[in-house]
């Protein structure tokens, strides 16, 4: 089991957490159980070409291997301005088939990147996607929001860990607590080297009993939140296995600095659907601090019928409303019928077939955090909610297929691969209405064309795709096929976008797959520069 997270937007990129090289065929009946391989995807958001060095570090015994990229002629390898390319941890020669670990980017230019995890199974198509952490990203608590053992009806479970971002050894403890902030589990302190990764499984952790007033989905061991503290900054992402079914996914941990009053989501909806199955999202809101919080969830949302959207709406009147302990953890549902099944929630959600997005509200300030799940139709994707969001945002995997994305792909362009799809919701988070200049850049860092949206109210937002760009809807073009180039005979998988607005942003990204057992998928964010 693989994965590293979000990367440094600036001079020194880090790259986080568990990365394999597990290269041999591995049959498994769950993602739970499969293993993957991590892909890195990285964007020069720089104005020069840049150079990049990895440093992997051994989870097993701490010892470091140093990548300088270069060309099969021994020149340094160089990635331009605007563009996006993708190391699989397994084409590095002098790590073993087995190795598992963490790493380091550097880089000459400001750099950006997502990690994309590729199960060595045929069958499991779905590939959990999470960012790159910068330097100042770390900090000394590190909340996870949502953490599972065998929940809900694809018995998620979370596997997470924990990377030392500092030049110096770290004492780190790893608390886990109830919905109600009780601790369910301790373990620390221990010793973290500069650059060290340690992993947890709460497939192998006991979470103890059941504290008085908590209440678990039927079947589910442990439903809460996860707190990390350290004396030297550290980070964390998440990974969440279904132990009985093909579904993962992968997100992010915030540092305790980043709780707000205000979190965004630029992706809501409820019982949405598209032709392949009802998709719904909810709301995992923790409250960082010490003394109870009351949270709201305001949605503004169109009812779709068919094709078409309505007219716009939003439940600011009557906002779903829950109360969150000291350090607890409340789900939050999109839809208004499926309220009953979350503890203490009132007010109004969505009605079925909405789609929107959402702003949620604290009664203190820099109180909480939140994670957005999306479920249902193949779906099981997770994302950070945003709490701030920029006029610019980059966007480092983008991938749009007009022939290939379909589960057999026969035509001759496809190679016999299927291909991947982004979609991107787009979030206005200023005070007033604003447009969305999008554009798209090839493996060089050249403009592929641009697109500009309708005007997006406050709060409110609206989906964007490559398609939208003329060279990339027209089939039989070379963009037609975004993300894929044929480079002299060789495919090169690059693609990268960048978002514009005068007022604030925020972009949520839904890379979807096309399998022989249907439609996968998973979320990320873009990041702002």
């Amino acid at each position: 089991m693989s994965w590293l997270t979000r990367m440094v937007t600036g001079i020194g990129l880090i790259a986080v957490l568990l990365v394999s090289t597990m290269s041999s065929a591995f049959a498994a009946t769950n993602a739970y159980e499969t293993k993957f391989i991590t892909s890195i995807t990285y964007m020069n958001i720089g104005s020069d070409p840049a150079e990049l060095s990895l440093v992997f570090y051994n989870a097993a015994d701490g010892t470091t291997e140093t990548i300088t990229m270069t060309n099969s002629d021994g020149s340094a390898r160089v990635i331009p301005a605007n563009a996006s390319a993708s190391l699989a941890v397994s084409s590095i020669s002098t790590l073993s088939s087995t190795w598992k670990g963490g790493a380091v980017v550097t880089s000459t230019q400001p750099l950006i990147a997502t990690l994309v995890q590729v199960a060595n199974d045929s069958l499991i198509r779905v590939r959990p996607v999470s960012n790159g952490f910068g330097a100042s990203n770390g900090g000394n608590t590190v909340i996870i929001p949502t953490v599972l053992k065998t929940c809900f009806a694809d018995k998620l479970t979370t596997r997470f860990n924990i990377q030392n971002v500092s030049g110096s050894s770290a004492s780190v403890t790893l608390t886990t607590y109830w919905p109600n902030g009780t601790v369910s589990y301790t373990n620390g302190p221990f010793t973290l080297a500069s650059g060290a990764v340690k992993a947890y499984d709460m497939g192998t952790i006991s979470p103890g009993s059941v504290p008085n007033g908590v209440t678990l989905p039927t079947g589910c061991a442990f439903n809460g939140s996860a707190v990390i503290t350290s004396d030297q900054p550290v980070v964390a992402t998440a990974l969440e296995a279904s132990t009985i079914n093909r579904y993962a996914n992968s997100f992010e941990g915030f540092a305790s600095t980043a709780g707000a009053n205000k979190v965004y989501m630029p992706s809501a909806m409820c019982s949405v659907d598209y032709g392949d199955g009802a998709q719904s999202t909810a709301y995992a809101i923790q409250n960082v601090t010490g003394s109870s919080v009351t949270a709201t969830v305001k949605y503004y949302y169109k009812v779709r019928t068919g094709n078409t959207l309505g007219s716009a709406q939003d439940n600011t009147s009557s906002p779903l409303s829950v109360t969150i302990p000291a350090f607890g953890k409340a789900s939050v549902p999109g839809c208004d019928g499926a309220k009953a099944e979350f503890s203490n929630v009132t007010g109004t959600g969505m009605p079925i077939s909405s789609v929107g997005s959402a702003v949620i509200e604290s009664s203190a300030a820099n109180s909480i955090v939140a994670v957005g799940k999306v479920v249902g139709a193949g779906i099981t994707a997770a994302s950070p909610g945003l709490t701030a969001g920029g006029t610019t945002i980059n966007v480092p995997y983008v991938r749009y297929s007009t022939l290939c994305f379909t589960p057999v792909a026969t035509a001759e362009v496809c190679r016999n691969e299927p291909r991947q799809r982004t979609m991107f919701a787009v979030q206005n988070l200023g005070a007033t209405a604003a447009t969305v200049t999008m554009t798209l850049y090839d493996h060089t860092g050249t403009s592929v064309g641009t697109a500009t949206s309708a005007s997006i109210p406050a709060g409110g937002k609206v989906s964007m795709s490559p398609a939208n760009v003329t060279a990339v809807s027209t089939a039989g073009t070379p963009a037609s096929e975004f993300g894929y180039w044929v480079v002299d005979g060789n495919l090169v998988y690059a693609g990268s976008a960048t978002f514009t607005s005068s007022a604030s942003i925020g972009v949520t990204v839904r890379v979807l797959n096309m399998t022989p057992l249907g439609q996968a998928g998973e979320d990320y964010n873009g990041i702002p520069e």
